[in-house]
């Protein structure tokens, strides 16, 4: 069984597959300081390295199926003529890994574009159904995994157990990203673990902030979204 490539819009994006020739305009946002400040790696230094990036995820098993560029709507914020690439979402690794990441364009920053992003994502993944076998197959993207017994994930058996694929999301983030934490609360993420020295990056240690969604909160909190609109 193999999951068909898909493409999901909202109010102002589309989240579809990458494509290679994404990279020329996706080096503005790889490449940017501000935007990679808390990212895996440090911004790209040329546009070979972003061409890099794109090609691993435009083949990686994952892509266009829980792993997404972002995509601006033509004249959604501006006068943009065709769908604009300006960031990326998903789980680019493949299951039991059920560790979300994001990224968006600064010239983007401030619009609700990331929460719409993110909250469509949501309701996506936590729609999938559960996968018939353990799939190895990771994309190019290095996930920022914790220390051993430090937090515990999503194992195959109970990923086999459940009629879901993603029990649960987790974000990892650097606990000075005041911005993605925020986002990620808002949504209902909740702390799961603060564990130090995760990732090196530039030659210096950095300290992670892991927090995660379950699906069964994820549902309880549509179920009230769906009441307050009915009740106005």
């Amino acid at each position: 069984m193999t999951d068909q490539i898909t493409t999901i819009e909202t109010p102002r994006l589309i989240l579809r597959a990458a494509r290679e020739d994404d990279a020329e305009v996706l080096y503005e946002v790889f490449s940017d300081p501000e935007v990679m400040k808390y990212w895996s790696e440090p911004p790209h230094p040329s546009p070979a390295r972003t061409q890099a990036w794109v090609s691993s995820m435009a083949t990686s098993t994952q892509n266009g199926v829980t792993d997404f560029i972002i995509c601006l709507k033509p004249g959604a914020t501006d006068t943009t003529s065709t769908p604009a690439p300006i960031g990326k979402i998903g789980i680019y690794s493949a299951p039991p890994s059920n560790e979300i990441g994001f990224l968006l364009s600064r010239t983007h920053w401030g619009k609700g574009l990331a929460r719409e992003a993110l909250s469509h994502m949501l309701s996506y993944l936590f729609n999938l159904a559960a996968l018939p076998q353990r799939s190895s197959t990771q994309n190019g993207d290095t996930p920022r995994c914790p220390k051993a017994g430090q937090l515990t994930t999503i194992s195959p058996d109970e990923l086999a157990s459940s009629q879901w694929r993603y029990p649960s999301i987790t974000a990892d983030t650097d606990p000075r990203n005041a911005a993605s934490i925020g986002l990620l609360r808002s949504c209902g993420f909740k702390d799961a673990a603060y564990v130090e020295r995760t990732w090196e990056i530039g030659g210096e240690w950095l300290d992670s902030l892991y927090l995660r969604m379950e699906r069964e909160e994820w549902v309880e909190k549509q179920k009230g979204l769906t009441l307050t609109e009915t009740s106005r």
